[in-house]
């Protein structure tokens, strides 16, 4: 699993007890990568090899429930209390922000004084420094990754922002949706901002920023335009997305070093070629500019250490984009995932007639967030879509659409009266993410223009059973 989700590894090697008299040695996993795709096999007692899932189409998923009787696995304590079992001690793991996995000594560990102690523990990169045995000991890792971690999940991304904090990584990505992928599965990754192709500064544009806090929220967020911030979806109880990239970017060259430049007919031919090549991490695609070679172009198949290009550069006429070689394998809550929703149906118009989106006209206009009509002059929203606005006056409400696209200039629309926040909001990692917009006049009921349906005060006990994203 391991080797599977390293950008580089091919193929690895566990060392087992009995490949060593050194307890050093135990328990050790050495990735290892090949041009050739393949290494000489020698026979070695105690060690374990095999290759790397990443062309295989069945279920993969970064969940691991196990946990380990009698071994220690290392890392900084950084946490210490008392628990009743390792399942509790587990489920704490999962619901610390920091946590990567833990140790739990049971009631019959030697050390009276440390018997029944859940000891939280983290690392650089997500797993042990080692692992030794030690009796009447469970280590297990956090259960983050299969969804079951009770921690707020913010998927929102939040433009003209830039969250401070440490820096601990920086890697290339064309969009903030990348980026926040890779933070996703950076294990100290837990919030980044993304600078785009118009930041001003040359040197910076691009990059993406991981960061981390000691509070494991941002201490403090500035209004940056041409940045975008946003935080790791590995706390959503519903599925951390597979790192899976499917879209090109056009007029786009990814930079890295090359493993191969072969002819391919179109940017979608050339991607296939990438995803088929176990080794190739990105690709770009640079379209015939003449006729002789019977309109093929070329296609670049290429990787970098740590899965990202290593520079992004704009205007060359290329179109880049990534392997699809990850985007087979599911995690505990998806199936096959090859766009962003995933299973569903196609809504029609007056389906929803209560859906509503809010649009921002400073400084262009653009939707801001969506909402529901709850009252003919009243509609419920999110308190967080208001950090940026400074007025009422700029916001435009539309109701009865469908597609984004339906909205042209002589579109008829709603202005905002009042903006009223829930008085606990101070941020929406904080909850209480809920506001009121008051409109400038009532507006009259239609098919495609209806109030959501709100339970009566006087009902107890409902039991809600569906819900519609």
């Amino acid at each position: 699993l391991v080797c599977t989700h390293h950008p580089r590894c091919l193929l690895f090697t566990f060392m087992t007890e009995s490949s060593s008299e050194d307890p050093t040695k135990w328990y050790t996993c050495i990735l290892k990568d090949s041009v050739t795709e393949t290494l000489p096999m020698v026979n070695m007692t105690g060690a374990i090899s095999g290759y790397s899932s990443k062309q295989c189409l069945h279920h993969i998923s970064a969940c691991s429930k196990d946990v380990y009787v009698d071994l220690n696995m290392k890392g900084m304590n950084y946490n210490s209390s008392l628990a009743q079992s390792a399942r509790e001690c587990q489920q704490r793991c999962t619901d610390d922000t920091h946590c990567h996995f833990f140790t739990f000594a049971t009631r019959r560990f030697p050390s009276i004084k440390d018997r029944n102690t859940c000891l939280l523990k983290n690392t650089q990169t997500g797993t042990p420094t080692s692992i030794t045995k030690l009796h009447e000991v469970v280590s297990g890792f956090s259960l983050k990754s299969c969804g079951l971690s009770n921690l707020a999940c913010i998927r929102d991304i939040f433009p003209r922002t830039a969250f401070v904090d440490i820096t601990i990584d920086t890697v290339v990505a064309p969009d903030p949706f990348v980026c926040r992928s890779i933070c996703t599965h950076h294990p100290s990754c837990l919030f980044f901002t993304f600078l785009s192709e118009e930041w001003p500064t040359a040197s910076e544009r691009n990059l993406c920023l991981l960061k981390t806090s000691s509070s494991g929220l941002p201490s403090a967020r500035f209004r940056k335009n041409r940045a975008f911030s946003g935080f790791s979806l590995q706390h959503c109880q519903h599925s951390v997305p597979v790192f899976c990239h499917s879209s090109f970017y056009r007029n786009t060259d990814f930079l890295g070093e090359e493993l191969d430049i072969v002819d391919a007919d179109s940017h979608e031919a050339c991607q296939k070629t990438c995803t088929n090549s176990i080794r190739c991490q990105f690709f770009t695609y640079s379209p015939s500019q003449e006729s002789c070679n019977g309109g093929k172009g070329k296609c670049y198949l290429k990787l970098s250490a740590n899965g990202s290009p290593t520079k992004i550069l704009h205007g060359t006429g290329s179109i880049s984009g990534y392997t699809l070689r990850l985007c087979k394998m599911d995690n505990v809550c998806t199936t096959k995932i090859k766009t962003r929703i995933v299973g569903g149906t196609q809504s029609v118009h007056g389906e929803w007639p209560w859906q509503i989106t809010l649009h921002v006209t400073s400084p262009t206009q653009r939707h801001l967030c969506g909402g529901a009509i709850i009252g003919n002059q009243w509609i419920l929203t999110a308190a967080h879509c208001f950090n940026e606005v400074e007025s009422p006056n700029v916001l435009r409400v539309y109701s009865g659409i469908l597609n984004q696209s339906e909205i042209k200039e002589d579109t008829s629309f709603f202005g905002v009266q009042e903006i009223i926040i829930h008085d606990q909001y101070e941020k929406a990692e904080s909850g209480y993410d809920i506001a009121l917009l008051k409109l400038e006049m009532t507006m009259n009921y239609t098919d495609s223009q209806w109030p959501i349906c709100l339970p009566s005060k006087g009902d107890r006990n409902v039991m809600y059973t569906e819900c519609w994203v």
